[in-house]
């Protein structure tokens, strides 16, 4: 199976011509040093400078590799296009770890002829230094016979190229390959790690809808009152949501098997079968409320700066530490906050360490912080020079072990600059977040209390 990628180069032309060409990658392990040596002597002696350039696995298509980067300007020149993408620069690798190099190089070589060779300049080398054999091509981005820019960059446009001569090779590929947008290789990624992302957060709130549904409109319904756009026309192709605080849908097959048509389709089918059974309750039961100091109620006890981050991570749902947060239950304008929990618990432990309240104490404190760190400084400059002088063992072992214990202070004296920074800019957004959640969840109460005189 052979992967393919391209990027543009829009800076350091010889620099990627030179990684391109690096001997180190391309030269063929089978020789030694001796051994090349002879074999570069016969070569020498014969003038064949194309079979040099093959045993090091580099080949130009319409340029010579030892001038490319030359040729490749010239051409730029001639046709007054210098400015922007310099080149292009690609890889080719190939699965298979029985590949022989001449095998690899010359599959290299016929694909990059049949994609840009007939009007664009290729430098192909095949790099033998890892575990996989890989081709790099890096194209001129301005053709030499039209002067115009290189258009041929997709991937799907020439995969096929690749597979066909994979095919010719007896090589293995992939038949129908998927294509991955970069936001959807980003939240497969958080999910495996663990981390809540827009596809996790999603699929936890469709879980939660169909539960309390037994059909697609009591599923739409449930969704809209949690604040989500659904669209589950039966004539569309892939039912969408477009969460809440989003502008793009997303396609729910992309959540998983459990969420295509079919499935949720299925899944709200079962709930159907489902009875509900209620205890029997012969004649009224009053409920008695009794209003209980929460949590919620001490946090706002305090005041300032401390009292914004509590809250906020009370709303966020990491107070108190055994309540695992809900993600989907979390207001949209806090759940990428999850993702920055380590700070924000270093910033509030920061306040609550030093009876931080307001902006003034902040930047009183911080100012502090920035003189002692000055001092370190200087007195760690001191312990280098007398680490550099030529003194007896004990002395400099001493001077060392200082020296060693200044760098650490300095290192938290600035992790805590960095905090206070933070504190600064970040507690403005928060007030702005906390004020559209508190009106958010004023205005759903009184849709519930609308909501209960029907029920």
């Amino acid at each position: 199976m052979a992967v393919t990628k391209l990027w543009a180069v829009k800076y350091n032309l010889s620099y990627v011509l030179d990684y391109a060409g690096n001997p180190e990658k391309t030269q063929n392990p089978n020789y030694s040093e001796q051994e090349y040596q002879s074999l570069s002597d016969v070569i020498a002696y014969a003038k064949d400078e194309e079979k040099t350039e093959r045993e090091f696995y580099v080949d130009g298509i319409n340029c010579n590799p030892a001038t490319a980067r030359t040729q490749f300007i010239t051409v730029k020149q001639s046709f007054g296009k210098t400015d922007g993408i310099q080149a292009y620069h690609g890889y080719l690798s190939f699965k298979e770890q029985n590949i022989t190099p001449e095998l690899a190089h010359k599959i290299g070589m016929e694909f990059a002829k049949e994609v840009w060779g007939e009007r664009f300049q290729v430098l192909v080398t095949t790099h033998l230094n890892t575990q996989h054999l890989h081709c790099h091509f890096v194209i001129n981005s301005v053709s030499f016979t039209d002067g115009k820019r290189c258009q041929d960059t997709s991937w799907f446009k020439f995969r096929h190229i690749a597979d066909r001569l994979c095919e010719k090779y007896g090589l293995d590929y992939i038949t129908n390959p998927k294509r991955q947008q970069p936001n959807e290789y980003y939240y497969n990624k958080l999910d495996k790690a663990g981390m809540p992302n827009r596809y996790s957060i999603l699929r936890e709130v469709i879980d939660k809808a169909i539960s309390h549904s037994r059909s697609m409109i009591e599923l739409e319904y449930n969704l809209k009152q949690m604040g989500y756009i659904p669209d589950f026309k039966s004539n569309h192709k892939y039912w969408t949501v477009i969460p809440k605080g989003y502008k793009k849908a997303v396609r729910l097959y992309k959540l998983g098997d459990d969420y295509t048509n079919e499935a949720i389709s299925e899944r709200i089918y079962r709930n159907r079968a489902k009875v509900e059974i209620k205890r029997f309750h012969n004649g009224e039961f009053k409920k008695r409320q009794y209003n209980l100091p929460t949590r919620e109620h001490k946090i706002l006890r305090q005041s300032g700066l401390y009292r914004l981050y509590l809250y906020y991570c009370y709303k966020l749902g990491t107070l108190p530490k055994y309540q695992k947060p809900k993600p989907s239950e979390i207001h949209y304008l806090l759940r990428d906050d999850l993702t920055r929990l380590e700070s924000l618990t270093a910033q509030v432990t920061l306040l609550a360490r030093h009876n931080i309240s307001t902006d003034e104490q902040l930047f009183s404190y911080k100012h502090s912080v920035e003189e002692n760190l000055i001092k370190l400084i200087a007195d760690r400059e001191h312990l280098r020079k007398q680490v550099r002088l030529k003194t007896d063992d004990v002395t400099l072992s001493k001077a060392r072990e200082k020296l060693s214990r200044t760098t650490e202070n300095i290192r938290k004296l600035r992790k805590e600059i960095k905090l206070c920074d933070d504190i600064a800019e970040r507690s403005k957004v928060m007030e702005q977040n906390l004020e559209q959640v508190i009106a958010d969840e004023k205005t759903n109460e009184k849709e519930m209390k609308k909501y209960e005189q029907f029920r």
